[in-house]
């Protein structure tokens, strides 16, 4: 930039040199005005281009807040008479950003791509919607690769392309996020092409997070619920017999001179009696068994789901024409303010 323009900027010309410059800025900037409509042309071309080129991804945002919930004082009282009933997402694997992480494992991703979802009244796999937008779909070696549900059945060709769009979706296209540190809010966001994709994945990435979550973490609590039941079968069946023998042994009738019958009778009785506090035990402990199960059940709600339409990322084809028009005229302008006037 010349002196001159400076100089008119800070002020520092006089009326009489401002307004001799400013007369010969427009005469310069008019004899320009060919070129710098054609430079204003050329760059919308070029915006346009560059539309065509990066085609508009779509985001979908899905919101979920994590219920931490801590033990309340009735478990901690409870806690010291010897009963536990579980508490909610033990040894907090669930808890802050370790769902956060979960949301972007590779594990997760992949069992997301192997799901079968229904678009537009198909049944499709979303990584067989998934493989021809992106640069492995046009490859000869790939494009006729086609997923299923079943990973088992996989080829090794079929593994690999499945780890490439595994790492595809988690380097550019899903991400987890929790904004604020305080809240249990978790953001999961998808950005893709095809809008139907991005929604249905970000979808079934929480809905298979959830899956897992009852998979993994109530295992133990779901285990010791079944041991409980079957012992509760077997002392309920044993507790039946013994009121049978209980009875049976009641209907005798002993002379009082040979009291050594009533040793059965007794035995009985006792069977009885020792048989029916066991069971009351057992039934206690299922019940609570039952209620730290519940606990442990996954309390992740959605509050937030993607709803068409979605919003776009980036900028439209005409704010990239706008962008490119600028830019070009721009560079005119920049030569005339650089001329000496």
């Amino acid at each position: 930039m010349s002196n001159k323009v400076i100089q008119w900027l800070n002020g520092e010309l006089s009326k009489e040199e401002a307004s001799q410059w400013q007369k010969g800025f427009i005469l310069r900037l008019l004899s320009s005005l060919k070129r710098l409509f054609i430079m204003a042309g050329f760059g919308a071309l070029v915006g346009l281009g560059l539309s065509l080129m990066l085609p508009q991804k779509y985001q979908a945002e899905l919101m979920l807040a994590v219920d931490n919930d801590e033990n309340s004082g009735w478990e901690s009282l409870l806690g010291q008479f010897g009963l536990d009933i579980g508490g909610l997402n033990p040894g907090g694997i669930f808890e802050g950003e370790s769902l956060v992480q979960l949301l972007g494992t590779k594990y997760m991703t992949d069992r997301t791509l192997l799901t079968e979802v229904v678009i537009n009244n198909q049944k499709q796999v979303l990584a067989n919607r998934l493989l021809p937008h992106t640069k492995w779909g046009n490859k000869s070696a790939t494009k006729d690769v086609v997923f299923t549900t079943d990973r088992q059945s996989f080829t090794p060709l079929q593994d690999s392309v499945l780890m490439l769009l595994s790492r595809h979706m988690r380097n550019k296209v899903v991400a987890a996020s929790k904004p604020d540190k305080k809240q249990s809010l978790i953001w999961v966001k998808a950005s893709h092409q095809d809008k139907h994709f991005a929604k249905a994945f970000v979808e079934e990435l929480v809905s298979n997070t959830g899956s897992y979550y009852v998979e993994s973490i109530t295992k133990k609590a779901r285990a010791n619920l079944n041991i409980l039941k079957k012992e509760a079968d077997s002392v309920e069946t044993l507790l039946y017999s013994n009121m049978y023998r209980s009875a049976e042994a009641g209907d005798i009738n002993v002379n009082p001179l040979h009291q050594r019958l009533r040793v059965d009778q007794n035995r009985a009785l006792v069977d009885l009696n020792v048989t029916v506090a066991l069971y009351g035990e057992i039934v206690k402990n299922q019940k609570l068994a039952e209620i730290g199960l519940r606990k442990q059940t996954p309390l992740i709600q959605v509050i937030e789901r993607p709803i068409f339409p979605l919003n776009r990322n980036g900028l439209n084809w005409w704010q990239f024409m706008l962008v490119g028009a600028a830019f070009g005229a721009s560079t005119v302008l920049w030569r005339v303010l650089q001329i000496k006037l």
